[in-house]
């Protein structure tokens, strides 16, 4: 069941490395209203904790100007102190909406496992941690009594159907809008191998039938051309090769694989191993400098 009604405030109450964000990322991604995104925002370090008072400012302020719209908001934060809870009630309360806390269920131990596999700037100190899990622990049954409407844990909430719905609206979206699925190959294939960035400069340039696909990541004068290749018998090694110049000196074109950004900074930058060069003129297999 879902029994939070909406519009409201969403608390996520939870020791870090319990799952909140996990959770709240079952939501639309306009309710989230998180406090290591914000830092980021500050900062430009989502785990800089000397920037959590600007991060707190500015999500008050975006709180406080969603409410006014009577939109939901999940509060996507330890929430572990009293006085945090309390402000966040009071904003809710201000604009005659309920609030929900939403308590992770997580047992000290995996918190501790999840925030140690963390990159180092997000890392909790363990010490921290389970303070935060000792508050929390203590405060839960008195929660309703602080002015929350309503009052759930994450394990009696039915989010993954949601969470597939939205998806599932999303496609039959991409396929009113884009009917040739180019557009769902292009995130898909250049999210998968080099991340949302570069996914947003991609394009394809060449779609014909019985012919690998063809594009470009292209940002202002600078272009590399890829091509996406199907020729291995496991699906698990496709992926793209990049266009560069061919080593032996002929018009190529010639091509090297790329699987990662960093593979693309060395084909920018001409530092490619030239022993997976392969040229489609001049070589059936690689073709090296000392060939020249």
């Amino acid at each position: 069941m879902n029994p939070i009604p909406e519009p409201s405030v969403i608390v996520m109450i939870g020791a870090s490395g319990s799952g909140k964000s996990t959770l709240a990322r079952t939501w639309p991604a306009d309710y989230r209203l998180g406090l290591d995104s914000y830092r980021w925002a500050v900062s430009g370090d989502a785990g800089d904790q000397e920037a959590t008072a600007d991060a707190v400012f500015l999500l008050d302020a975006i709180l406080e100007r969603r409410l006014a719209r009577g939109l939901t908001c999940v509060v996507d934060a330890t929430n572990a102190r009293a006085d945090v809870r309390k402000r966040l009630i009071e904003a809710a309360h201000a604009r005659q909406l309920p609030a929900a806390a939403v308590v992770m269920t997580a047992p000290l131990r995996q918190c501790l496992a999840r925030n140690a596999r963390r990159p180092a700037n997000r890392r909790v100190p363990d010490s921290e941690v389970r303070r935060q899990y000792r508050q929390i622990s203590l405060a839960r049954p008195g929660l309703h009594a602080e002015g929350f409407d309503h009052v759930v844990t994450d394990d009696r909430l039915m989010r993954m159907r949601l969470l597939l719905q939205r998806s599932v609206d999303r496609v039959h979206a991409d396929h009113q809008v884009d009917g040739d699925h180019t557009e769902r190959a292009r995130r898909v294939l250049a999210c998968r191998f080099f991340g949302e960035d570069l996914a947003e400069t991609f394009h394809w340039t060449h779609l014909r039938p019985g012919h690998d696909p063809i594009g470009a990541l292209a940002v202002g004068g600078d272009e590399i051309t890829l091509a996406y290749r199907t020729w291995f018998p496991d699906p698990m090694d496709w992926g793209f090769e990049a266009q560069v110049p061919c080593l032996g000196g002929c018009s190529g074109p010639a091509w090297v694989p790329v699987r990662t950004p960093m593979d693309l900074l060395a084909v920018y930058d001409d530092e490619f191993p030239e022993d997976v060069v392969r040229c489609d003129r001049c070589a059936a297999g690689a073709t090296t400098r000392e060939a020249v």
